[in-house]
């Protein structure tokens, strides 16, 4: 598998496998706008899916391989992702599709010391991944290819394809190996998330005693009413998220919410500023 990056490589142009070029691009990017049927505060999804998704990834489910520089580098191979998507969101709560044409490229590299020009050929696939209670994510999967036979056509098309369902699920997070990828790569078994504090619109440090479920409660709604909901609004959205009432939740089962809502509130602000 490839992570997609090309740094050195000009890509000289985009042929359809059947010889035509594409007629439009992809955009991976999602509209907020189309985001209203979604649950007020929050993606919908149930807060033992958050916490999942929080966790350290496993060590055992990481691959190697050798890259630029004769650096090894982690990654996940297509059959984790598909068994963690399983494991987490269930086995019909999630879904991939193809969202335009498997693209045979050809893409020149020149050797910057000769100026000698080496063409290579690879596929790349837009690929659209779908959870239940999420926003759809949308990322470009990439495959060079190895073997100019139709055997190396045919394993660069289906791992292209592969990456791109794989990099759509890094938007998920560490559990989905988002925290392999870069300089510094956060490896296997690292901490959970630092909780961020209420003054930057995060989740308070999470107790169990009253205080704790209160405190959280509160910044719930706080955090509502700097997206415009009022109380009702929160306490409808909460039981149709967890079939609870607000009052009935405990400090473990807020928590996530408020996350969320924070996560989201973020997102939103971004947004504005952009």
């Amino acid at each position: 598998m490839t992570n997609g990056n090309n740094n050195g490589h000009h890509d000289s142009g985009a042929v359809h496998a059947n010889g035509h070029r594409p007629d439009a691009a992809i955009v991976s990017e999602h509209d907020p706008a189309s985001s209203a049927g979604q649950a007020l505060l929050w993606d919908g999804l149930p807060p033992a899916v958050t916490q999942a998704l929080s966790q350290p990834l496993d060590s055992a489910l990481v691959s190697q391989r050798k890259g630029r520089g004769g650096r090894v580098y982690d990654y996940l191979e297509g059959h984790a992702v598909i068994d963690q998507a399983n494991r987490i969101f269930g086995f019909g709560g999630w879904g991939c599709e193809l969202v335009g044409d498997v693209t045979l490229r050809r893409i020149e590299t020149v050797d910057p010391k000769t100026g000698e020009v080496t063409v290579s050929q690879a596929y790349s696939a837009p690929v659209r991944v779908t959870v239940a209670g999420a926003l759809p994510r949308t990322d470009i999967g990439f495959h060079p290819v190895a073997e100019d036979t139709p055997d190396g056509h045919d394993t660069a098309t289906k791992g292209s394809v592969t990456d791109g369902m794989k990099r759509a699920f890094r938007t998920f997070g560490v559990q989905f190996g988002n925290g392999l990828y870069g300089d510094q790569q956060q490896t296997v078994n690292a901490p959970k998330p630092v909780r961020v504090s209420a003054q930057t619109n995060g989740r308070p440090p999470q107790t169990q005693n009253g205080d704790g479920v209160q405190t959280l409660r509160k910044r719930l709604v706080e955090l509502a009413g700097e997206q415009g909901f009022d109380d009702k609004q929160v306490r409808a959205a909460v039981k149709r998220q967890t079939g609870k009432g607000l009052n009935d939740l405990t400090a473990d089962e807020i928590g996530p919410l408020v996350e969320a809502a924070a996560n989201k509130l973020r997102e939103r602000q971004q947004t504005q500023a952009a």
